[in-house]
């Protein structure tokens, strides 16, 4: 497993040692898979928009169509996301 350092400022640090029991390790982890989710979500919207606009150019289907079919796409495509993160807990 691949390890990554932060740096806090101390009052942060501070108020983190008030809180012993907490597992700050997997707070970190959560949130840094949260601001994956988030980036990778913004990503499939361009990716649907670059893909509808390459499927209206190339094809007979209306933009309507190609509109359709990329949502439908983009949807699959967050519902697998969306159980990968569950069965890591993250979400």
């Amino acid at each position: 497993m691949a390890e990554l350092i932060i740096e806090v400022p101390n009052e942060l640090e501070e108020r983190i040692k008030s809180f012993p029991s907490v597992n700050w390790m997997d707070v970190e982890r959560k949130a840094i898979e949260s601001k994956l989710f988030e980036l990778e979500l913004k990503q499939s919207a361009d990716m649907r928009r670059i893909l509808v606009e390459a499927i209206s150019s190339k094809s007979e289907l209306s933009e309507e169509e190609a509109d359709k079919f990329a949502i439908e796409l983009g949807r699959k495509i967050k519902k697998g996301r969306y159980k990968q993160l569950k069965s890591m807990g993250v979400v």
